[in-house]
Formats: structure tokens, sequence, C-alpha cells
């Protein structure tokens, strides 16, 4: 159902296959973002870095993950607002050219050449080695490749091996094909009837983008509510987004079987059955999680103990039972986010810099923790969110919790550009004297346009330690989304009408 991605962005495969063996200060493996970070690291401070990588430096981001899928959704994005104009007495008819489509996708891609090449890396005195790599003994690794093995030594290692798509345990999904992450955008024809399974970030954003590109879509999702990390309110308008597109979303939807669909015999789609019906499509797509690259690394031989949830390791990135390897993005586990990757990718640089970077990671440690990092769902609207959500907020801290929300109808940028539907919820909790200036932020969700700006705006107060009531008195320009961060943070020490408003956070909101 797709064809070979084999010869695309060549450029990003490693070239050297030698067998001669190699001694490095660190040794990298895996060349995502959390490699290509920590490998920038040590080689910053003069170390002899090796990567080694068994496709294509640059990874799921670069290749199957954000830059392909936020280009596809940006594409998307265009066709339904010339779709729109209608009221500005213009008229599109017809579908996107999807050959014109993945031609724009693969350009943005290459556009990354000149950073993430194995030669813009040598620039950088990173090597980039070819091969898959395994401990064979202490600070020892063997390079298996094509034309044989080969054998690196060094003093650190950092394993940045990334994750790859989980397969749900479904009778008969194996047993026909399917679409992931990591196939979708080689598809040779726009998917007449595409079915995805899974409601989180990656199956809304992908429904709706091929959605607007003109296929049909239907989402299947075994939760009561999509996007499960987020408040309830946002999983709510995302939902009425997606059906708005024309997706089909059905909600605690768990698949029985899986079987290809026959039409006079022959091959012609899949099928899932469902309790008490059938959705049939002419395509599958897999959005249902992430395993992680653990097994057949050879951890076991320099005793770095790890688990289906990843390698084991203390919050500095160091492994809890081998001194010398450092684990840097999916592989480490938690929350997968590329922006996490590259902080996790720092910490493991810097530990492997010796006794002084040691100490930088763990003082910098507490910036790479999941609950500090923000997370966006890039559909139309945008839903973003850090930190506790009300309802973690009120369990965790009773009445003391307070949410304050700001409704996008009173932001005249918004009104601008036709963009009212959203909303700010700010979660917050009060000192044991309920005095304002014990007031601290735990918590934000946005949903609507520009979201994924503003949840860095709403939350580098509290990440930075900085009193809310600094952010409330800082003004915005005028007019932008960015007023909205101070509307709300103004919320949480007076009323009006323009203001956020607040109230007592329910344990119940989830």
């Amino acid at each position: 159902m797709t064809d070979s991605s084999e010869s695309r962005h060549d450029w990003a495969r490693p070239t050297d296959l030698d067998l001669t063996p190699l001694t490095a200060d660190v040794v990298v493996i895996g060349s995502g973002s959390a490699g290509l970070t920590a490998a920038g690291v040590a080689a910053s401070q003069g170390r002899q870095v090796v990567m080694v990588e068994r496709d294509r430096t640059g990874g799921e981001c670069l290749f199957t993950g954000c830059v392909p899928s936020k280009t596809l959704l940006s594409l998307a994005g265009r066709v339904h607002a010339a779709r729109g104009a209608q009221a500005l007495g213009l008229s599109v008819t017809g579908q996107p050219d999807w050959a014109a489509v993945r031609a724009e996708v693969r350009r943005v891609i290459d556009s990354f050449e000149r950073v993430d090449a194995p030669a813009a890396l040598a620039a950088t005195s990173v090597q980039v080695i070819a091969g898959e790599a395994a401990f064979v003994s202490p600070h020892v690794l063997e390079v298996t490749h094509a034309r044989g093995q080969r054998t690196v030594t060094a003093a650190e290692f950092i394993l940045a091996t990334g994750s790859q798509v989980r397969v749900p345990d479904v009778p008969g999904l194996r047993g026909v094909p399917f679409l992931t992450h990591e196939t979708v955008f080689e598809l040779p024809e726009r998917p007449e009837h595409l079915i995805v399974m899974g409601g989180g970030a990656v199956g809304c954003e992908l429904s709706q983008a091929f959605a607007r590109l003109g296929s049909r879509v239907t989402l299947l999702h075994t939760g009561a509510r999509l996007l499960p990390r987020d408040e309830p309110e946002a999983s709510a308008a995302v939902l009425e987004a997606l059906r708005a597109d024309g997706v089909t979303v059905h909600l605690n939807a768990h698949a029985r079987q899986v079987h290809t669909r026959r039409v006079q015999g022959q091959a012609d789609g899949v099928q899932v059955e469902l309790p008490g019906q059938t959705v049939s499509g002419s395509h599958l797509l897999l959005a249902t999680g992430k395993r992680l690259r653990v097994q057949g690394l050879g951890l076991e031989v320099i005793g770095a103990p790890f688990t289906e949830d990843g390698l084991t390791v203390r919050p500095s990135m160091q492994s809890v039972g081998c001194a010398y390897l450092w684990g840097a993005g999916d592989v480490v586990g938690g929350p997968m986010f590329t922006h996490g990757a590259t902080e996790r990718g720092t910490l493991a640089g810097l530990g492997s810099l010796g006794p002084l970077g040691r100490v930088a990671a763990r003082l910098r440690a507490p910036a790479g923790r999941a609950e500090r990092i923000p997370h966006v769902t890039f559909t139309d609207p945008e839903a973003a969110q850090w930190g506790l959500t009300e309802a973690q907020a009120a369990q965790a801290h009773g009445g003391r919790a307070v949410v304050v929300e700001y409704d996008f109808s009173h932001l005249d940028r918004a009104a601008t550009e036709n963009a009212g539907e959203g909303f700010v919820k700010l979660v917050a909790v009060r000192d044991r004297l309920g005095s304002p200036l014990g007031l601290q932020v735990v918590g934000a969700q946005v949903v609507g346009r520009r979201a994924g700006e503003l949840i860095q705006l709403l939350s580098v107060t509290p990440r930075l330690g900085i009193h809310p009531l600094r952010t409330a008195l800082l003004p915005a320009p005028y007019p932008t989304f960015a007023e909205a961060v101070r509307q709300t943070y103004l919320g949480l020490f007076t009323q009006g009408e323009h203001f956020g408003r607040s109230r007592p956070a329910r344990p119940d909101a989830g």
C-alpha cells in the first residue's frame, strides 16, 4: 500500500562502512534529536565523538515525525483556508494534487541536509559511521553493517536509540497491510478512506490533515475522550473540530478483529470489527503509541538495567547500573516530545564530559523532568498543555487549588482573525495563609490559534520561578494573542469583564 522510501533522502545515510576499529572519547548510538544534541554538546567541548546510525541521520522527527506531519498540516490548512474564502467572493473546487503534496513534504525534509547530513556533522567534529550497535564488553561496542563488523571503544557512551510503533494486540491486525507514521508520508496516492486507530496527538493531527486534503477519515479511539493528557475542555474542542472537518470519530472503540476487505475476491482495503458494527476503509493507519528500542543492544553485558519502559536512569540521565552510559530521548521513557528529547540529550552530553559535566547535568536535571515540559497538538485549533491539570491540582492540593479561565472572545486580535473560539486555563495553588504573595502557577492549558506559542509564555513564569504578579503587570503589545497571557494572569489577582475569571479547582474535572 506504500511505495518504497529506500531511495529517498540518501544524503542522510552514513557511508562509512569501514572495518577498522575505532577509539573515541564519546560514542553516541542513534542520531535523532536527542543523539544529535548530545553529540553536539560533547563535540563543542573538544571531545572526539563517534555517532553510530543504522538508518538516516536526523531520526524520526525529521523523516517521519514533526517535520513531515507539520508540513502536511500546514498544506491542509492552506487548502482549508482557500475553501473558506467564499465569503470574499472566491470559489475553490477540486482536490489538491497529491503528488505536489508529497513533493512539498520531501522538499522541506531535504532543506535540513545542511545541518543533519553526515557531512555536516563531520564539519562539527562528529564522525558518523553506519551500522547496528551492541555492547560486547565494558566500554566496547560491536558495530555490524553490510560489509562486516568493527569495534568502537570509548570512555563514555550515550544511548539515543529512540522508539518504534507499538502494534496493538488485535486479532488479525498483523495479517493486513497497515500504515504508521513511518510510512504514511510515502503513500503514492491519497487514501480514499483512511481508518486511523488512536486518538492521541498523532492520530488527531493526521486525521484532520487527510480529511482537509480530500480523504474520508474515520478515527477509532479506545478511550472516552481524545487527547487524554489534556484538559477535558481541550479534548471536546478538538473532537468538535475534527467532526466539523468531516472526520467520523468513534470513542470507546475497541477493535475485536481486523481483516482484509475483499471485492469480487480481490483484496481491496481493510475492515475493523467493533462491537456492533464494522468499519471499512481503503487504508489503515496505526497511531497507537510507541515501544522503546532497548532490546538487542547488549545492555546486559555492561550491567545497564532496562525494562519495556526504557533504560533505567537517574534524573541526570546517567544509567543507574553503568556509570559510563547515559540515556537520551525516547529510550528513557516518559512523554516522547522532540523538545524533551533535546533537553535530555543536553543532560547526557553534559554528563559525558567528566566530573564537572556530571555536576552540571545534575544541576540542570530539574529542567528535564516530564512535568516541566509543555506539549502541543497541532490540530486546528491547536491544543497545548503544561504541568498539572485542574483535577490533578485539586487532588494534590485540595481547596488551595484555583483555576483562572480566559475566553478568546475577549481577545481583540482573535476577533480580527475570526478566531474567537479558544480559551486559556491557568491552574494555581495558594499558600496555606491564602496570601496573593504565595500564589504558585502549576499548570496551564490553551486551545486556539497560536496555542503552541502561548503555552511557552504561560509556563515560563513558574518554570523560571518568577512570581505570577510580575507577569500580570507586564504590558503586552496590542493587538496580539500574547495579551491573553497577561489577562489570564491578572485574573489571579483581580476580577473584571476582560480578565480571566477565577474559581476553585474541582477534583472531578478530569
